[in-house]
């Protein structure tokens, strides 16, 4: 009385079911995405290049997306995740020319911020550019660098040097 029994339809579902799984196991999305990071010490201003930069698979959603032909905003340290704000376009905002004096800068200042860089004793102010910001580091020390003109660059280094100037960043 086999042919009277009903057939095993629970067995065929599953069996369905377990080869619809498979597929979407083989065919599902890629959950890791291609990043670059820092295989060297990175200099703002620094172009990104495979020299200094590789890619590392890290979970997609993880840190968003950066062009790799781009050119460092900030300094990147070894072995960092390159992020979308450590990043310029590589249009420079720096003049060709002008010159990078060290000097203590406002905590918001950012990378191609336009800044007045008032002298001190002789209360002279001269226009320039951060050419690269301070850290993100509440520890670390606030210097930066400030592109000036060639015309001043040596009277702002002086002053910049004795720690007599004072470096004003528009927020507008």
């Amino acid at each position: 009385m086999l042919w009277l029994a009903s057939p095993p339809i629970g067995r065929w579902v599953a069996a369905g079911l377990l080869v619809v799984i498979a597929i979407w196991v083989e065919f599902r999305p890629d959950p890791l995405v291609d990043h670059p990071f820092a295989i060297e010490a990175i200099a703002a201003g620094d172009d990104l290049t495979s020299i200094n930069t590789e890619i590392r698979r890290i979970p997609s959603g993880l840190l968003d997306q950066v062009h790799p032909d781009a050119v460092a905003a900030v300094a990147i340290e070894k072995g960092e995740p390159i992020l979308a704000s450590d990043v310029g376009d590589g249009d420079s905002a720096i003049p060709s020319g002008w010159w990078v004096i060290s000097a203590d800068v406002p905590a918001i200042a950012r990378a191609g911020d336009q800044v007045k860089v008032v002298l001190l004793d002789s209360g002279k102010v001269v226009e320039g550019v951060i050419a690269f910001s301070v850290p993100d580091d509440p520890f670390a020390a606030a210097s930066g660098g400030i592109a000036v003109a060639p015309t001043s660059a040596s009277e702002v280094a002086v002053a910049a040097a004795d720690s007599r100037i004072a470096v004003l960043v528009s927020t507008g």
